[in-house]
């Protein structure tokens, strides 16, 4: 994805650009018999249409159709740009190529204000970009949309900056709502992290805009197919029909060894779970499976993020001088208690071999870090966290940024009580294809999203989760997901979801 740029106002802001060959939009355009219905009399509208490719798109396919350009409806395509630069190119290629002033039909808004107007047809490829990515001056422009939109759960998460969520949730959303007919269908090239992630795009996953709902009615996943050059993303081409309630399963076409294979895809535990994508209707990796018990205290846990501080946390090598002092990367002493073995993807391999990072955690074991005083109690490590100060104090991030404003600027997240729970079961929850959990002592700990744990107190409690994580159902419900390796493979929310928590009194709640 290509990252933002900014000018004097928001016609220069070029957000998320990533454009659509128009062969692909030929594709689309073939997969659900969009030039029919243009040529039956639909409009079409492109919320979002860039330099109008997906528009040509329809032009380019009836030429190769054999009509001539005059018997296409060309007055009927609309198309909408908040770049200015991109907005003329536009218009510059309908002229030259087409001969076609399109200048009443394409529009330089930003489509959050551009007023409703109804259309048969929606075909487009909105701006892919996390809202936290954004321009501040933007994020603070569009902020109220996300409720309007009924795209947030949770407000504070927004207010902070830090949602996950991508504008392209808010761009079809708004879309759907205020630019689609009755009954009208809508065909997005999109980022599937609306459909398939965990986190902060299970809202758009209620298929719902205020009293307005709509429903995906087919999926292509592109999955390794070079459709927009260099991206990353997990991305698709989308059909979504409103006023329509979203019933499940529904055809997913995937592309895998240069063939498209058909599944079905449906969320498994929850409406607004991610889709599981299955070979038949009767599949359910989970239809055997019960809910593994844990207590609250052993919520699954992502491991520790530095915020950018991997150089002055984790060390590749250790050694002990005494008692209370140890030699890492072969020059700076620091106290033993502070230091931990740091799990890698060596450790997951044969018999757990000994550790081969280590990081410094300078908290208490309550999971919370030690104060000033404390620090300075232990000169060996007051003097290396003063030395690195100015580093921690310039780690950007909102949460980071609230323990640096309360004068902990040693801090890390991800670290609680949790981590020092005499037990863990971990596994590795980035870029896997294979869930095998084990069991770790001695205080090791997970690296950032690479690794994920449950804490436990006792050796007992550790080896009943473990077995029950074993179950090979787990996998398979993984496996559903498509997210194998990918950074979302295992990560504690998706374990989460099969688990069931007891209060110490024995008590059961989800």
């Amino acid at each position: 994805m290509d990252t933002v740029r900014s000018g004097s106002s928001d016609r220069a802001l070029i957000i998320g650009d990533i454009f659509t060959r128009i062969a692909w939009g030929e594709f689309a355009i073939k997969q659900f018999d969009i030039f029919k219905q243009w040529m039956s009399g639909a409009t079409v509208l492109d919320p979002t249409m860039g330099t109008g490719n997906l528009l040509e798109a329809l032009i380019t396919y009836g030429l190769r159709k054999g009509y001539a350009l005059k018997q296409l409806p060309a007055s009927s395509l609309y198309g909408n740009e908040l770049s200015s630069y991109y907005h003329q190119q536009a218009l510059q290629k309908f002229s030259d190529k087409y001969g076609l002033d399109m200048s009443k039909n394409f529009w330089n808004e930003d489509i959050l204000d551009l007023p409703p107007r109804r259309f048969d047809i929606l075909f487009g490829n909105p701006p892919w970009q996390n809202f936290v990515d954004l321009p501040d001056a933007y994020k603070a422009k569009i902020k109220s949309q996300f409720f309007k939109y009924d795209l947030v759960g949770n407000s504070q998460n927004l207010l902070l900056g830090g949602s996950r969520i991508d504008i392209a949730a808010l761009m079809i959303q708004r879309s759907i709502k205020d630019f689609l007919l009755r009954n009208g269908n809508a065909y997005f090239f999109m980022p599937l992290s609306l459909l398939l992630n965990d986190g902060a795009n299970r809202h758009f996953r209620t298929y719902k805009i205020n009293d307005v709902k709509y429903a995906p009615v087919k999926v292509f996943d592109f999955n390794n197919l070079d459709v927009f050059n260099g991206i990353s993303t997990r991305y698709g081409l989308v059909c979504f029909k409103r006023d329509l309630t979203a019933s499940f399963p529904i055809p997913y076409e995937r592309y895998e060894n240069g063939n498209w294979n058909s599944f079905l895809a449906k969320p498994l535990l929850h409406p607004t779970d991610p889709l599981s994508i299955l070979p038949s209707e009767k599949s359910d990796p989970l239809i055997d499976f019960s809910p593994v018990e844990i207590s609250k205290e052993s919520t699954p846990r992502q491991g520790i993020n530095t915020c950018g501080a991997n150089s002055i946390f984790f060390f590749s090598n250790y050694k002990q001088v005494n008692k209370s002092t140890c030699l890492v990367n072969d020059s700076t002493a620091l106290p033993v208690q502070y230091v931990h073995p740091l799990l890698t993807s060596k450790n997951f391999k044969g018999s757990q071999p000994a550790p081969r990072k280590w990081v410094l955690l300078p908290y208490s074991n309550n999971g919370r870090p030690l104060e000033l005083n404390q620090i300075k109690a232990a000169p060996r490590l007051w003097r290396y966290l003063k030395q690195n100060e100015p580093l921690l104090r310039a780690r950007k991030g909102s949460l980071i940024g609230a323990w640096i404003k309360k004068g902990y600027w040693w801090a890390l997240l991800g670290v609680g009580p949790y981590n020092f729970m005499p037990f863990k079961v971990v596994w590795e929850a980035y870029g896997r294809s294979r869930f095998k959990p084990m069991i770790t002592t001695d205080n090791w700990q997970a690296n950032q999203s690479l690794q994920a744990f449950i804490p436990t107190k006792t050796r007992e409690e550790a080896e009943r989760v473990l077995g029950a994580l074993q179950h090979p159902a787990i996998e398979a419900y993984l496996l559903s997901l498509k997210m194998d390796g990918t950074m979302n493979w295992a990560q504690p929310g998706k374990i989460k979801k099969l688990l069931q928590f007891k209060e110490t009194n024995g008590t059961l709640f989800d």
